[in-house]
């Protein structure tokens, strides 16, 4: 091999290794009154891989289709159980981001999927909700209030959109999707300053 074709190989190394650390990454999920679990995150050009171990042992591997193989999975304490959720990135391209979230089942050492969320940034508000707030075109953004059902499955629950038009004048209603908007809810999120999300933000992404 000739000189050149060292250099060559070696630039061509030295880009390519931080590509690799970027698309691999080790969690540790918290959860109360057991050990935190260990999750190790990989992807290729497809899909991110997640092993989840529970005391060193393999208890799960979860698989989840993903245009975003770059972006790293987050670990979130999603629906009040004081667990950490995992947080999966799958489309992204715009303003909003998607992710697969995954509720973890803290006495099994596994983790549920609860659904696809969508937003710019998230949330749990004073209810125990999960809350996406989402742009929607120029000048109006959308809160959209999940629960979890019994089978633990994130579930729209309904929405609050907010909305400046040219002349600054700005309207707040709410949308019913799964139920009617609480009262307090709509008060709450309405006298919120634009961008400010509800209760307690979370760290995705």
């Amino acid at each position: 091999m000739t000189r050149r074709m060292l250099l060559t190989a070696a630039a061509l190394l030295a880009i390519a290794l931080p590509a690799a650390e970027a698309a691999r990454t080790t969690l540790r999920a918290t959860r109360p009154g057991a050990p935190p679990l260990t999750l190790r995150a990989l992807s290729n050009a497809e899909y991110w891989t997640i092993e989840v171990q529970d005391g060193g042992v393999e208890s799960q591997r979860i698989e989840v289709q993903t245009d975003l193989p770059d972006v790293l999975p987050r670990l979130a304490e999603t629906n009040g159980d004081g667990a950490l959720d995992l947080w999966v990135p799958v489309i992204g391209g715009n303003a909003n981001t998607a992710w697969d979230v995954w509720l973890m089942q803290p006495g099994e050492g596994r983790f549920r999927r609860g659904g696809e969320v969508n937003g710019l940034g998230f949330s749990r508000d004073s209810a125990g909700r999960l809350v996406a707030l989402g742009r929607n075109g120029c000048c109006s953004v959308v809160y959209t209030f999940h629960d979890v059902t019994a089978e633990g499955a994130l579930r729209e629950a309904f929405a609050i959109e907010r909305q400046v038009d040219e002349l600054n004048r700005g309207t707040c209603e709410p949308v019913a999707i799964a139920m009617n908007a609480p009262p307090a809810a709509v008060r709450a999120t309405c006298a919120l300053a634009p961008g400010q999300l509800p209760g307690t933000p979370l760290r995705i992404p």
